[in-house]
């Protein structure tokens, strides 16, 4: 019995891409389109570079004009491997890991490239920390991540605990620029859908122990541990920052995103959820006053 090569694909656990010499999409499995949101039929015949991957790197570089892995195997026939974001069809970042291999013909000419792309599995490392409660009223509806309810119940769990180096854990508050604009411009719907992409990114992005949460309306919090200094808890929330800039959705042919404004603060001994939040609230308005899309750390 023949086995097709592309029922093959179809079937194997990973996103898999071709695309021939001009970087033309060939071809496109199942794991694809469950990883990235896009459908076959909305990207074969298109480039890698068009409005659809638009993988960026820790440095927010955009590989698919600038050091391209794929473009570069079609070049010079290595295979390359490298861990990057691409852009989901919801707007959020989602981290990979990416393989690309040349293909080649019945004279070793290379004629195209594969992908083949995995979502990177975050090693658990701090869940003892705190017991995660899963309810459904701990849920935010819209965004489906972790609600105000829940983010309280586990900030009231750390302060209580002996057992928890609190030194060690920062708070963050963190909100969109100028939101009104888009709910006013584009719509309410317009507007869920940039905080679900916010929500989306924010969980993909963090460090397994570290929690995300929606506050209300805009704005968002976050809980990450294990925060030795105030140059570290900087640059995780540089990387977010980027990612959050760098995520986008296309509506009516016009490519939306948005910035938002951070306030950090660290723990401290005595602290009572309402210092700790107070804190956090004051250093991002000054991220605003500071003319927003800006990390202030108390």
């Amino acid at each position: 019995m023949e086995i097709e090569l592309d029922d093959i694909l179809d079937n194997i656990y990973g996103g898999v891409y071709y695309v021939d010499k001009n970087r033309k999409i060939k071809y496109w499995n199942k794991e694809a389109e469950k990883i990235t949101g896009f459908s076959k039929k909305e990207v074969i015949g298109k480039h890698c570079y068009d409005n659809i991957l638009q993988h960026i790197d820790d440095e927010g570089l955009k590989l698919c004009h600038n050091g391209c892995p794929l473009h570069a195997t079609i070049s010079d026939g290595a295979k390359r491997e490298a861990n990057v974001y691409l852009h989901h069809k919801e707007g959020q970042r989602v981290p990979v890991t990416i393989r690309t291999v040349p293909l080649e013909n019945e004279k070793d000419e290379i004629i195209g490239a594969v992908e083949l792309f995995f979502k990177n599995t975050k090693i658990k490392s701090l869940e003892d920390k705190i017991n995660e409660l899963k309810k459904d009223n701990f849920r935010d509806e819209l965004t489906e991540i972790n609600n105000r309810k829940y983010l309280e119940e586990i900030l009231a769990e750390i302060i209580a605990r002996e057992d928890v180096n609190k030194d060690h854990i920062a708070f963050c508050f963190l909100d969109i620029d100028d939101f009104k604009h888009i709910n006013d411009d584009y719509g309410h719907l317009v507007g869920d859908k940039i905080l679900s992409m916010i929500a989306k990114t924010l969980k993909s992005n963090l460090r397994d122990a570290d929690k995300a949460f929606r506050w209300g309306g805009d704005e968002f919090a976050l809980i990450l541990f294990d925060i030795k200094n105030n140059n570290q808890l900087k640059e995780l929330l540089k990387r977010l920052k980027l990612l959050i800039n760098e995520s986008f959705i296309n509506h009516n042919q016009e490519k939306l995103n948005v910035t938002m404004s951070f306030g950090a603060t660290k723990i401290r001994k005595n602290d009572t959820i309402g210092d700790l939040t107070r804190r956090a609230d004051n250093s991002m308005y000054e991220s605003k006053k500071k003319g927003k899309n800006i990390i202030t750390i108390e």
